[in-house]
């Protein structure tokens, strides 16, 4: 069980300091995301793969791919929807290197923090390798990309902030079933066509695409039910009660152990491409239409599929009450009664974040001495809660300048709802003929207003045009 913790922190960890989107709330490409994470109908090439295949043909050159160099092609997000920068520094970062000593008032006021639900978030995409050829238009165009995906979602209990922030008052019950926990590290393969159709008359152009996803799972984990509590008595007693269950898959190389194991030696060993837990297979549909080559309309729905997990899986439960009178002998014999019981399940299945994106865009071709500039709006709406989407809609506005040739496209967007609220995104891209570069943030409010900014997010990549 201990093992398993670890490499749940170590995968929660990652995703917080690691172009494809997965899920209706997920980082995108730095384009997008400095557009507010706008992308549905602005986003091309490479960069529509994972958002809306049809949009590949959205290219203006033959060949476009994205690779590690000269940088890689990278986007990450973390942050809470209760506690903004300034107070995770008042409260945590101590004073002049010394833990501070809080009043009354700051401990009503962390307290009370924590009554806007205690979610903690972190998602990370990174693309290994991108390519879209744009052959003749009678026979469309193709893409692949390969991306690696790790998103974790964490909701920290009320009662632990009470817990702590009080103590164990006498007569009180402090209950933790509103914790949550789910985390992945996935990587798909995914296989785009695209095509106009000429036969649709009613617009400019309209094409049609879709993508083919071969997945590969390396861990997850997804508390199934938190039902524990602990409850203090006059008699200076503290009774802790527990009945809690998760599921979890890891790769071998993890060198996870669980407690039905008869291997004595699991040691981890990983690499690049480590051995799946589970393999699954999705599908993204799009179309998309341009009128007078100023409007363009998009309408996708990605991640259509599921992953089976077949390999270390396991069910892990503890289970159990114990009543502590003194709290200085009671140690071991607390970690004893509610060790972790792992089971094999067998095997078990997730849906990968389905989601519906609708999304429109304008151009103004020409503002005589202001160059061009690119408006659009987004709608997103997840079907599940798998991590990196919601069943929250989101709705999201983006704006793209490029105010002469010398000039470096200037971008910023806004984004309302879904799983984190509010996000106010800006980027700037650089295109120099072969290679274009873009980097952006979706969380400019908390760099200008660290006292409400509860998000950090950056994006960055590289494009190779020929």
């Amino acid at each position: 069980m201990k093992n398993i913790i670890l490499t749940f922190a170590l995968i929660f960890t990652a995703s917080a300091i690691s172009l494809a989107q997965y899920g209706s709330v997920g980082t995108t490409d730095a384009r997008s995301m400095g557009m507010g994470n706008t992308a549905n109908a602005v986003s091309k090439s490479v960069f529509s793969i994972g958002i809306n295949p049809a949009n590949v043909l959205h290219s203006d050159e033959t060949i476009n791919f994205s690779t590690l160099l000269p940088i890689p092609s990278v986007s990450a997000k973390a942050g809470t929807n209760f506690i903004s920068i300034n107070d995770y520094n008042y409260y945590f970062g101590g004073v002049n290197g010394k833990a501070r000593i809080l009043t009354e008032s700051d401990k009503q006021h962390l307290n009370s923090l924590f009554s806007s639900g205690g979610l903690v978030i972190a998602n990370t995409t990174f693309n290994l390798f991108s390519i879209v050829v744009k052959a003749d238009q009678s026979v469309g165009s193709f893409g692949f990309s390969i991306n690696d995906v790790v998103e974790g979602n964490f909701t920290v209990p009320h009662a632990l902030s009470e817990l702590a922030l009080n103590g164990n008052a006498q007569n009180s019950i402090f209950n933790f079933n509103d914790t949550k926990a789910e985390a992945w590290w996935i990587r798909d393969y995914s296989f785009t066509y695209a095509r106009e159709i000429p036969e649709v008359n009613l617009f400019s152009s309209f094409g049609a695409g879709i993508s083919l996803k071969m997945v590969q799972g390396f861990a997850f984990v997804q508390s199934q039910n938190v039902n524990s509590s602990i409850q203090t008595t006059d008699q200076n007693q503290i009774i802790l009660n527990g009945n809690n269950e998760a599921l979890s898959a890891f790769s071998a190389d993890f060198g996870v152990k669980y407690s039905f194991d008869s291997t004595s030696d699991k040691s981890s060993n990983m690499g690049p491409f480590p051995t799946p837990a589970g393999t699954g297979f999705g599908i993204d549909l799009g179309l998309n239409a341009s009128l007078n080559n100023t409007w363009q309309f998009a309408f996708s729905i990605t991640d259509i599929g599921s992953i089976n997990w077949n390999q270390n899986t396991a069910s892990t439960s503890s289970t159990g009450q114990y009543t502590i009178s003194d709290l200085q002998t009671a140690s071991d014999s607390v970690k004893d009664k509610f060790k972790g019981v792992s089971d094999s399940t067998g095997g078990f299945s997730t849906n990968l974040p389905t989601a519906l994106r609708l999304g429109a865009s304008y151009k103004f071709n020409s503002l005589d001495d202001f160059g061009t500039l690119l408006l659009a709006m987004d709608i997103n709406q997840g079907f599940n809660d798998m991590p990196g989407n919601s069943t929250k809609t989101r709705v999201s506005i983006g704006a793209e300048w490029k105010p002469m040739d010398w000039v470096p496209y200037i971008r910023t967007g806004f984004s309302f709802g879904g799983l984190t609220g509010f996000h106010w995104g800006l980027g700037l891209g650089i295109d120099a003929g072969l290679l274009e570069f873009n980097l952006s943030t979706l969380d400019m409010q908390t760099l200008v207003a660290p006292n409400s900014g509860k998000y950090i997010s950056v994006a960055f990549n590289s494009l190779w045009k020929f």
